[in-house]
């Protein structure tokens, strides 16, 4: 395997360079306190404090919310950091395409930076801290593990997952299903990512810690979180390592195995690469699938038609275990999983960083600005989508095609350099989940509420969305 041809790297600010090297694999972030008081919106420590604790409790309606008060481009600030808010569709889809102006590694750095003391020191790391021809580099090699041969293997493992845990749910009559359906998640990821089947919890515990680092309002050793943010990533770094010798030697159809055998005597990536390129994607799945799958549970719970339209659909695909080539079939049910997205969007944004000084719409913004554009409120946009606040899944069928209308309007997964690697197995592991639910059975909320969205971090569905299950 090649490295990518590298790039004649674009203009960048002379203090960015000074301050974090490459920029085509940063060592660090840098202070996001940029003048900007020329823009809309608003600053200080309580207004970063109102807005991190509105978008962790209040999700979308904040920052729909904030989109009306101060219009598509403002500035805030969130978990201690000096950002710009974009709600255009136009800017969104346009920051996302353009590598040149704006770095997604830089962003991402600066919100993971001191968590990992040799984040960027291997030959590859995350796809999330990289862009240019290393970013490429680390695509390419984490492409064969995400083909449709790779995903259809995943399906299969998934979906023997998913079976016992069903019908253990069924055979009690209810499930809490939040929590359920997180760590029914983690075991399938154990099992697809890793080959195990036995350090779920451990997996889980490490996830959860290290995903809430970013969000402390502390970022050093003082912060209870952060330090636990430093544990759960020594911990992935330990749980991975210790079985590279061992996968090399037995191979294996699970992405680690697939990733030691495809990087073995390549100079491309070297052992710690490989721990971190595993743990980025590993990172960015979690309770991400499986935070989708709960609002849609909310969903489907109290709208018990659309929860009759894809059974049938199920039913006719195939009664028993489905091929993942036969789930592709379950068109209400891809409408009714892309609505979801919609309505309760699990990533609000996508970050990135200006490489120099540059035009934000009617905005000129310094090299810098840390920019949050925002994909959820897009999706939410009345001038954009006909009701946006209703549940309406058949937005999204051929007819209509509301989410063509633009190639802004309905990002979930990103758009561009940096789309989600991971977008069609987590489309996959919906499919799986809900053909093998809907064809055993039927449920209702154990007690009906008005439920709204959430940031925590993942965006969701609150309450605990509590299942009555009756077996068909």
């Amino acid at each position: 395997m090649t490295h990518a041809k590298p790039d004649p790297l674009p203009d960048v600010a002379p203090f960015l360079l000074d301050r974090v090297g490459d920029v085509s694999r940063p060592l660090r972030g840098l202070p996001t306190h940029v003048d900007l008081a020329h823009l809309p919106g608003e600053a200080g420590t309580l207004a970063t404090v109102r807005n991190t604790l509105g978008w962790m409790r209040r999700g979308n309606a904040h920052l729909l919310e904030q989109h009306r008060r101060f219009g598509p481009i403002y500035r805030t600030g969130f978990a201690g950091y000096t950002i710009v808010c974009v709600g255009d569709p136009e800017l969104v889809h346009e920051i996302a395409r353009d590598d040149r102006t704006w770095s997604a590694a830089l962003a991402w750095v600066t919100f993971f930076g001191g968590i990992d003391p040799k984040l960027n020191a291997a030959r590859l790391d995350s796809p999330l801290f990289l862009d240019f021809a290393p970013h490429r580099d680390a695509r390419k090699l984490l492409q064969p593990a995400f083909n449709p041969a790779a995903i259809a293997s995943y399906f299969d493992a998934a979906t023997a997952i998913f079976e016992p845990a069903v019908e253990r749910w069924i055979a009690r009559g209810r499930v809490e299903f939040k929590d359920a359906i997180r760590s029914l998640l983690v075991e399938v990821s154990t099992r697809i990512f890793l080959g195990v089947d036995d350090a779920a919890a451990q997996l889980e515990r490490a996830l959860v810690d290290y995903w809430e680092g970013p969000l402390a309002l502390v970022r050093n050793r003082l912060s209870a979180k952060w330090r636990r943010s430093i544990r759960g990533h020594r911990t992935l770094c330990e749980m991975l390592r210790a079985r590279i010798a061992q996968r090399r030697e037995t191979g294996g159809d699970d992405m680690f195995s697939r990733l030691c055998a495809r990087g073995e005597g390549t100079d491309l990536v070297d052992d710690d690469g490989l721990v971190r390129l595993v743990i980025g994607v590993m990172a960015a799945a979690f309770a991400t699938t499986s935070s989708g799958l709960a609002s849609m549970a909310y969903l489907l719970a109290t709208h018990p038609a659309w929860q009759d339209r894809m059974r049938e659909e199920a039913f006719a695909v195939g009664r028993g275990r489905v091929s993942f080539e036969d789930s592709k079939r379950l068109e209400v049910s891809t409408r009714v999983w892309k609505e979801t997205m919609r309505l309760f969007p699990i990533a609000p944004y996508y970050a990135r960083r200006a490489l120099r000084d540059t035009q934000l719409g009617p905005w000129k913004v310094p090299a810098g600005t840390f920019v949050l554009a925002l994909i959820a409120a897009v999706m939410h946009d009345p001038a954009l989508w006909d009701e946006p606040l209703r549940f309406d899944p058949d937005r999204f069928s051929e007819a209509r095609a509301e989410d063509k209308k633009h190639l802004g309007f309905f990002l979930p997964f990103g758009t561009g350099a940096h789309t989600c690697t991971g977008m069609h197995l987590a489309n996959a592991e919906a499919r799986a989940f809900w053909h093998i639910m809907l064809t055993r059975c039927r449920f209702s909320l154990e007690r009906e509420y008005r439920a709204h969205h959430t940031y925590l971090p993942a965006g969701i569905v609150s309450g605990d969305v509590k299942l009555r299950i009756e077996r068909l």
